[in-house]
C-alpha cells in the first residue's frame, strides 16, 4: 500500500508533522527547575465556577453559574448516594462544612475563589492557600508514607514524575468534606489521581480522576486549568473562623493591642536589630549545605521550647499551669520589660475567665514568635527566593527573600509580613504588619500592633538549628527583649493534620467559665 492507494494515510501524516513539533517546542519552552522538571511555581487560581458545583449548572443565590469540569457531564452517583446528595444542597447553608470554615479538602480547596502559591523542591511540592493558611505538603521522594490509614481532611499525598507530569495520590480521607457548595459529596473510601500538567509557562492543566465505590458506580474525571496570577505579589490571608467571629461577637476587639488603635504620642520605635548584636552561637558539628554553599536548614522541626506556649519566663508551675524553662536571653534580668499597663493586662489574662479570649483557644494562627514554639511541629522548605515554614497546626509563613519593602501599612496580618536574608551561615527574617491580635503564650503575655519581630536562625550542627527572636513592640515594653531555643530536625518524621477548629471540644467550656465570672461580676456591681 502506499500513499496514493489510501489519502487518509496523507492526512494522518500531515496532521502528525504539524502536532509533534508543536508539542516538542512547547515542552521545550516550559520553565524548569535545575533538575530538569517542569517548574510549577508561582501563585496560581482556577478561572471557573467550578467551587459552586463542579457539575452544569444554573445560578443559585450565592452559587454562580457555569459549565461543569467533569468528563461525561454528570457525576455517577449510586442511587441511595444521589438521594444524599439533593438533601446536601437542600440545607447546604448550615450543612456545607466550608461554611461553618471547615477544611475545604482536597480536591475542592484546588478550585476555590481563592488564590495559591506553589513551592517546588526535588523531595517535596507544597501549596499554600490564601484561604484560611491551609497547605498541602506532597511528598515527592519516592519513600513511602510513616501514617497510613489516619483518616484527614486534605488526605496524605505521595506525588512522583513521569516525564513531564507530575502525578499525585491523595487517599486517607474522612467523609466530612463535600466536593463544592451544592453538595456533591464522598466517603472514606474515595482515592485521588492527580495529574499537573504545564501547558505553557502561565497554564496548569488539573486533572482528578476520583474512585470511591461506596458513593459512585465507577471512577470519573474532572479537568480544568489553573491560570498563573501575574498581577499578585504575594499571597495574603482570609482567615475564616476569625472573622466570621469578630462579625458575630465571638472575638472581641482589645482596643489597646489591635491595628487600628489610636495614635500614641511619645511613643518611638525600638532597635529591633538589637538580637544581631549578641554573639552568634557557635557550631557544634557539621552543618548541611545547599550546592551553593548556602546552609541546608529545610525539613522537619521541633521546638525544644521549655514550655515557652504556658509563659517565657521562668515560672514553677502550680495551680493547674505546668512550670516553665524560661528562655528569655535578653535582657539580664531575664524578665520580660513589660510597660505597667501591660504587665497588668498580662496577669489579668493568667486568670481562668480569660483562657476564652486566647486566639488559639479559638483555633486561629498563633503568629509569630509563637507559631514556632507551640508544641507542634513543622516542616520548612528552601526555594529560590523563599523559605517556607508549614506548621502542623495548619498555617504557614512566607519568609520572602528578594523583597526589601514591607507591605504598605495598613495591610495587617496575623502571621506578619516576613523579609529575609542571609549574613554568613545565620537567616535573618525581618518581620512586621502584625494586627496586634496574637498572644504569645497562654499565660497571656502581651504583643500590639506595634510589634515587629528580628529573628535569626542559625544551623550549629547536622540535626539542631538555635533560633532567636527580638521583638520590639514600645507600647508594651520599656526596650526589646530576646527568646533563644533550638529547633531538632527529625529525618524519620512527617508532619500530620491538625484540624483544630474541627475538633475544637474545650472552646464552650472556656466560654462558660467567662460568662459565669461576668455574670457574677455583673452581680456584684
Amino acid at each position: 500500500m502506499n500513499s496514493r492507494s489510501c489519502p487518509g494515510l496523507v492526512l494522518l501524516l500531515s496532521l502528525l508533522v504539524q502536532i509533534f513539533p508543536a508539542v516538542s517546542a512547547n515542552a521545550q519552552n516550559l520553565p524548569r527547575t535545575e533538575s530538569g522538571m517542569p517548574d510549577l511555581q508561582g501563585i496560581w487560581m482556577v478561572g471557573n465556577s467550578a467551587f459552586a458545583n463542579i457539575e452544569d449548572h444554573g445560578a443559585r443565590y450565592g452559587l454562580p453559574a457555569g459549565l461543569g469540569v467533569v468528563e461525561g457531564g454528570a457525576l455517577p452517583y449510586r442511587p441511595e448516594a444521589l438521594v444524599q446528595r439533593d438533601a446536601n444542597f437542600a440545607s447546604r447553608a448550615v450543612s456545607d462544612p466550608y461554611n461553618r470554615c471547615f477544611f475545604p479538602g482536597v480536591p475542592r480547596i484546588m478550585y476555590l475563589d481563592f488564590p495559591f502559591q506553589i513551592f517546588q523542591t526535588d523531595e517535596n511540592v507544597a501549596i499554600t492557600f490564601e484561604w484560611n493558611q491551609v497547605f498541602r505538603l506532597i511528598y515527592t521522594n519516592g519513600e513511602p508514607a510513616l501514617y497510613d490509614g489516619i483518616e484527614s481532611w486534605m488526605g496524605n499525598s505521595r506525588g512522583r514524575w513521569e516525564g513531564d507530569e507530575l502525578i499525585v495520590t491523595v487517599k486517607d480521607f474522612n467523609d466530612r468534606s463535600w466536593l463544592d457548595s451544592s453538595g456533591n459529596f464522598h466517603s472514606t473510601a474515595m482515592q485521588l489521581t492527580e495529574r499537573y500538567r504545564m501547558l505553557d509557562a502561565d497554564t496548569i492543566e488539573y486533572e482528578v480522576t476520583v474512585e470511591d465505590p461506596e458513593v459512585f458506580t465507577r471512577p470519573w474525571v474532572m479537568r480544568m486549568n489553573l491560570h498563573r496570577q501575574t498581577d499578585r505579589e504575594r499571597l495574603l490571608e482570609y482567615q475564616c473562623q476569625a472573622e466570621l467571629s469578630e462579625l458575630n461577637g465571638d472575638f472581641e476587639r482589645d482596643e489597646r493591642t489591635w491595628y487600628p488603635a489610636p495614635p500614641q504620642p511619645g511613643i518611638a520605635a525600638f532597635d529591633a536589630d538589637a538580637v544581631l548584636d549578641l554573639p552568634l552561637p557557635e557550631p557544634t558539628g557539621e552543618i548541611r549545605r545547599l550546592p551553593d554553599g548556602t546552609p541546608d536548614i529545610s525539613g522537619y522541626f521541633s521546638a525544644r521550647s521549655g514550655g515557652a506556649n504556658y509563659g517565657l519566663e521562668k515560672k514553677v508551675g502550680g495551680g493547674g499551669a505546668p512550670p516553665t524553662q524560661g528562655v528569655i536571653i535578653d535582657p539580664p534580668e531575664v524578665i520580660l520589660p513589660y510597660q505597667d499597663w501591660a504587665r497588668v493586662e498580662a496577669d489579668d489574662r493568667y486568670l481562668p475567665h480569660r483562657g476564652y479570649d486566647d486566639p488559639t483557644a479559638h483555633c486561629f494562627v498563633a503568629g509569630v514568635p509563637r507559631s514556632h514554639y507551640v508544641p507542634s511541629p513543622f516542616h520548612i522548605l528552601q526555594v529560590d527566593g523563599f523559605v517556607v515554614v508549614l506548621h502542623e497546626r495548619m498555617s504557614w509563613r512566607h519568609i520572602d527573600m528578594n523583597r526589601s519593602q514591607h507591605l504598605v501599612d495598613n495591610i495587617r496580618l496575623w502571621m506578619g509580613d516576613s523579609i529575609g536574608h542571609w549574613e554568613g551561615d545565620t537567616l535573618v527574617v525581618r518581620s512586621s504588619n502584625f494586627n496586634g491580635k496574637t498572644w504569645l503564650n497562654e499565660a497571656g503575655d502581651v504583643l500590639t500592633h506595634a510589634q515587629s519581630v528580628v529573628e535569626t536562625f542559625t544551623p550549629v550542627s547536622d540535626t539542631e538549628i538555635i533560633y532567636r527572636a527580638t521583638v520590639s513592640d514600645p507600647l508594651a515594653y520599656t526596650r526589646p527583649w530576646t527568646i533563644e531555643m533550638p529547633f531538632i530536625r527529625a529525618d524519620d518524621d512527617e508532619l500530620l493534620e491538625v484540624a483544630c477548629l474541627e475538633d475544637n471540644n474545650d472552646l464552650q467550656h472556656l466560654r462558660d467559665v467567662r460568662d459565669e465570672y461576668r455574670a457574677a461580676q455583673a452581680q456584684e456591681n
